[in-house]
């Protein structure tokens, strides 16, 4: 998915930075806390978003001051502030007419926006919001806002360690029903995307916001969605919100999270009832979700669709006619598998040349670049390579999406000391789009094949653009970014596509067997509906995906069984279990009790 980010600065001259995606009638996200224009894209709890807002339109997102890409040393951080950002980027962008989208704290601004400038709001959509602060006495009891405060505290003194146990209090309250990457994923996103300082400055404003005055005051268009397990902004606040703006749709949707996330029930019925308010031609609308189909509150996603489709029938067609599956027959290098035999051959190819450098040392550069398709696993695999060096060389990884400047240097700089040959990835190579620095520091390093007599061996790799030749533009068209590419070697750029139904079936049986090692149990055999249910859910979109649930289910394997049954990739009582259970035995059932014999 292709971005442009650009800046414009307030009326107090702090630099904001906007990404815009898609194309059509623009919708506008007020900023809310915890962004960054460029980290957000390809990651696990806001890609979806991004995705299904520029389907039909021009999406514009921005950083709030303070935060992401925007300027963090900034004097004033009051609310006032943050309206006229949001003024300042849509006047920068020249937009007349919008909808305008504001989630959690975006929300206040949103609605100050629109009572000052109501003919240029098409539409106001308010998402998990509120009209007044945490700090209020009529909205939160004082033991709350003891909490709150000591919270703030904790912030200040644990928020910019390496250690994410600090930042892990505001994870869980966001997103509590998170797998274990997207965790992950938000307490990095919340280390990188502002300083401590500003995380205890932003958490003291949020608590003074009051615009319940306003409410009455919106002329626009509105609906109001809120989930009712919302654990940041209580359920009860949307619905104020929603009773005292005139004319306003109100929305419950079911579960947990302040962030709805893609796989959530939640976040189809979201995405229907903003559409369909907006204006988005009926045809284009995705089919609305039954009542039903939403579960409980707080219950697991929905079941992957297992109708006659393409994917169901190509994974039935796989699985149905094979007894053994052979690991081996689909080893890349150490544990990273792939299923189709042209991928295969690339990646071996890279593999071998990479491996090469080290046991035939010459003075070619033998730097790479590695385009991959998003959950393709290029990581993993340049990790797998590095492991099959053994001791021959070290491993260094760097992902310049997470990584500053300073700490960019000192990465490089070690990689200087070492003594030893090296493999370093350069990981999110494309990221950075705003710097100057990351390939002027690289390019150094991309014009020397070895440093104290040892061989060193860089390998690029990003995912954006359609492929190599997208990617190749965007790097080349930032300062030295040319120059660095002109030390790739052209056969030494290798594309790597996305996991298919055979890549996702070999992978799991792959780390089905590793997690058995790992945890001291033996895994021979495979239930056949269980790698179906694999096959189909697209949730598990990369070996770290489906490595958590390969280690989940081995963990619920009978004491001495050696198979992994399709039960075990549930928990007891898991809805979903009997949900994909009835649906697939009408087209699939000749898998449920079959069994499939791996090995190495």
């Amino acid at each position: 998915m292709e971005q442009q980010i650009t800046f414009c600065s307030s009326e107090d001259g702090v630099r904001i930075a906007c990404g815009t995606t898609g194309e059509g009638p623009p919708i506008v996200k007020a900023a809310n806390w915890l962004s960054h224009v460029q980290f957000d894209l390809d990651s696990p709890v806001w890609r979806h978003w991004i995705e299904e807002f520029s389907k039909f339109h021009r999406y514009v997102r921005y950083d709030e001051r303070g935060c992401g890409l925007s300027d963090w040393k900034v004097a004033d951080f009051s609310f006032d502030a943050w309206v006229r950002d949001l003024e300042a980027v849509v006047d920068s962008l020249g937009l007349e007419r919008f909808v305008l989208l504001g989630l959690s704290q975006g929300g206040p601004v949103g609605i100050a926006y629109a009572v000052r400038h109501p003919e240029r709001v098409s539409h106001l959509v308010l998402y998990g919001t509120y009209s007044l602060g945490w700090a209020a006495a009529e909205r939160s009891p004082p033991v709350q806002i003891e909490e709150r405060e000591a919270q703030i505290k904790l912030t200040g003194i644990g928020w910019g360690r390496d250690n994410p146990a600090y930042r892990q209090i505001f994870t869980s309250e966001f997103i509590p029903e998170a797998t274990p990457e997207q965790m992950r994923w938000f307490n990095e996103l919340q280390r990188i995307s502002t300083s401590p300082d500003n995380a205890v400055r932003f958490q003291v404003e949020f608590g003074r916001i009051d615009v319940r005055d306003m409410l009455s005051r919106v002329k626009v268009p509105t609906i109001v969605l809120h989930a009712q397990g919302d654990q940041v902004v209580p359920f009860e606040e949307g619905r104020r919100v929603a009773s005292k703006i005139p004319g306003a749709r109100f929305v419950a949707l079911e579960g947990k999270n302040h962030i709805l996330l893609q796989d959530e029930p939640a976040w189809s019925r979201f995405l229907y009832e903003v559409r369909k308010f907006i204006g988005v031609k009926d045809e284009l609308l995705t089919e609305r979700p039954s009542h039903d189909s939403l579960g409980a509150i707080g219950g697991p996603a929905t079941a992957p669709a297992v109708t006659q489709g393409k994917e169901a029938r190509e994974a039935h067609s796989l699985l149905v006619g094979v007894a053994v599956a052979s690991l081996s027959l689909y080893r890349v290098v150490g544990n990273y598998m792939r299923y189709d035999q042209a991928a295969r051959n690339i990646l071996k190819d890279a593999r071998q040349k990479m491996v090469a450098a080290f046991l035939s040392p010459s003075t070619k550069r033998e730097n790479y670049l590695l385009w991959a398709a998003p959950g393709s696993g290029k990581t993993y695999f340049v990790e797998e390579v590095a492991a099959s060096l053994d001791r021959v060389a070290q491993y260094r990884e760097l992902n310049l999406a997470k990584l500053t400047e300073p700490a960019f240097r000192s990465a490089l700089g070690e990689i200087t000391d070492l003594e030893q040959p090296c493999l370093c990835l350069i990981d999110e190579v494309d990221a950075k789009s705003e710097e100057r620095w990351p390939y002027e520091l690289l390019l150094p390093f991309f014009d020397s094949t070895s440093v104290h007599g040892a061989r060193r061996v860089f390998v690029v790799a990003g995912s954006s653009g359609s492929g190599p030749n997208g990617m190749k533009e965007r790097i080349a068209s930032r300062p030295k970014g040319a120059d660095m590419l002109s030390r790739i070697p052209v056969d030494n750029e290798y594309s790597v596509p996305g996991m298919s139904v055979g890549d996702r079936i070999v992978v799991a049986l792959s780390q089905f067997r590793l997690a058995g090692k790992r945890l001291g149990r033996d895994v021979h055999e495979v239930e056949k509906l269980g790698l179906y249910y694999v096959a189909l859910d697209r949730r598990l979109t990369n070996a770290r995906h489906l490595h958590e649930l390969a280690v989940r289910a081995v963990e619920r394997m009978s004491p001495g069984d050696d198979r992994v049954k399709y039960d075990n990739l549930f928990h007891p009582g898991d809805p979903e279990n009997k949900a994909f259970w009835g649906e697939s035995l009408a087209v699939a059932g000749d898998l449920a009790g079959a069994y499939l014999l791996v090995q190495d």
